[in-house]
């Protein structure tokens, strides 16, 4: 660490004074291992420098003309080179590839802001900088004017190292365009070889169906955000070769959005592109229906925010892991293996404690949780759940009320978040502390309304003391649930899983197996003697360290 800061301090202190030659030997910018000449190669160049090997730093590197070393020669001498003071140019040449360079830093070229410029090399075709490894390379990056260069597979790394400050145009393949204007005015011009675009793409009652589905059939790629607003479409099926739709919004200079309201006619999406780093808003389309698989899609990557008023439709094509929770009487009918479930899952005092282990693999909720009036100590029987996104404008995303034994929430390993219009509510639960991380991760667009707790966001309310419940009802809901393995038959049988060593048959009976509860309640007192332990060893150690 302390020489990266180092360099990076050198680098600093060297663009604000450019010169040939190094600086005086007992000058705090001296370093005996940066060699403080600029290196020329052209079509003169006979052989490459012979520098000393301990010079590790180059300054600035011109490449031109129709160079007589060869590929060999220029990877030799670059192998031990990866930083630079000044700058990379190539430009003019009649060399295939770059992969002989390969820069970790590079600082800006000349009196420029482009740190590595690449222009007018007609046999160029492949780059081959491996631009994750350039990872202190912040300038602009400039590639221009090759013509025979494919730039399609490369362009991932390109844009996660500069994706906001780069030029690149007029080679045989371009890392996409860049929407200028109004884009139904642009997309009548785009061309064939556009296959990603850069900028929103803002499709109105202006946009014209036929140029849509000419001119973006060859678009797999947006860089950017989508709009689609007050347009008599029936599908979007002209975006139907898009993959992606996505930005990163650690390095760009803007947010962006999936945007689809006020559509209509509007009855099914009809692209499955997947999205990643945007926010995303469907509402106000009343003939829309979204798929399971579309929501998939649109969920595919880190989403910012979602607000969403829709009907979800299954088809054939669903996938088996999503399962509509209005369609089955009960937890007992819920097929196995369910990860995503839609509608509004309630649990109550009827809540159907033996199945509940067909909760384990459920990761999304695309509607509500709510739990009321029940028994439960804690949410274990969740213990893999992340998000809960709210598909309706009417509905809380969690609702957890008038619960007397409930005790403990998620875990904040665990849940991720919440997406809605609407606030979580947790109140009249006099047993139960809600802490203010978990506060936090229940944050929607609204704050969580949290009253009437045993401990409201990390505030103590009362002053009743936490009351434990040990009676045997439910006695692995209060001690936590068992692993999904531990619930069902293992191994190489195909019988249906729950059936055998099954502990929620304790539930929901008058049964006293005082055994089982003192067992439990022992292994989970010496866990914490362990983990209390070896925190005190680990404490003791680290300050005298």
């Amino acid at each position: 660490m302390f020489e990266l800061l180092f360099f990076l301090l050198l680098f600093f202190l060297s663009s604000q004074c450019r010169e040939q030659g190094p600086p005086p030997i007992d000058s705090y910018t001296f370093q005996s291992n940066v060699y403080y000449y600029d290196i020329y190669i052209n079509e003169s160049t006979i052989s490459l420098p012979d520098l000393k090997p301990e010079y590790r730093i180059l300054s600035a590197v011109y490449i031109s003309g129709d160079l007589q070393v060869t590929l060999r020669e220029l990877t030799s001498f670059f192998e031990r080179f990866d930083m630079f003071l000044y700058g990379i140019r190539v430009n003019n040449t009649n060399i295939e590839t770059l992969s002989f360079l390969k820069p970790y830093s590079v600082n800006s070229l000349d009196n420029t802001v482009n740190s590595i410029e690449i222009t007018n090399n007609r046999n160029l075709k492949k780059i081959g900088i491996d631009f994750v490894y350039c990872s202190l390379c912040y300038d602009n990056i400039v590639i221009t004017n090759n013509s025979n260069l494919n730039l399609k597979t490369e362009c991932d790394g390109i844009i996660e190292r500069y994706s906001s400050y780069r030029t690149i145009s007029d080679n045989l393949v371009d890392c996409g365009c860049t929407i200028i204007g109004d884009f139904n005015k642009y997309v009548a011009k785009l061309a064939p070889s556009c296959w990603m675009l850069f900028g929103n793409v803002t499709i109105n009652n202006q946009s014209e169906l036929l140029i849509l589905k000419e001119k973006m059939a060859s678009v797999t790629r947006i860089n950017g955000g989508l709009s689609v607003i007050n347009t008599s479409f029936v599908d979007l099926s002209f975006l139907s070769s898009v993959e992606i739709i996505e930005l990163n919004p650690l390095k760009s200079k803007y947010l962006a959005s999936v945007n689809i309201q006020n559509n209509r006619n509007l009855s099914s999406l009809g692209f499955n592109a997947k999205r990643d780093g945007l926010y995303l808003t469907i509402r106000n389309n009343p003939k829309l229906c979204v798929t399971p698989q579309e929501l998939d899609n649109l969920f595919y990557g880190i989403s910012l925010d979602s607000d969403l008023d829709i009907d979800i439709c299954y088809n054939n094509k669903t996938p088996s892991y999503w399962c509509d929770v209005s369609k089955f009487a009960g937890l007992k009918d819920l097929p196995d293996g369910c990860s995503d479930m839609t509608g509004d899952l309630v649990i109550d005092q009827d809540f159907d404690y033996a199945s509940a282990y067909k909760l384990y693999g459920l990761r999304n909720i695309y509607g509500s949780l709510t739990i009321t009036n029940s028994s439960i100590r804690k949410t274990s029987m969740f213990p893999n759940l992340h998000n809960i996104r709210s598909v309706k404008d009417d509905r809380i995303p969690l609702h957890v009320y008038n619960n007397s034994n409930f005790s403990d929430l998620f875990k904040m390993s665990q849940l991720r978040g919440m997406e809605s219009g609407l606030a979580a509510t947790i109140e009249d639960n006099p047993n139960l502390e809600t802490w203010q991380l978990t506060c936090v991760v229940m944050k929607t667009r609204k704050s969580p309304v949290v009253k009437n707790n045993l401990n409201n966001c990390g505030e103590q309310t009362s002053t009743v003391v936490k009351r434990y419940d040990k009676t045997p009802l439910n006695v692995d809901v209060y001690h936590g649930l068992p692993s999904y393995p531990d619930v069902s038959i293992g191994g190489d049988s195909h019988e249906d899983p729950g059936k055998l060593n099954n502990p929620w048959d304790l539930n929901g009976t008058d049964s006293t197996d005082v055994d089982y509860v003192a067992t439990t309640e022992n292994n989970s007192f010496a866990l914490k003697t362990v983990y209390l332990i070896c925190l005190i060893i680990f404490v003791y150690l680290y300050h005298d360290s």
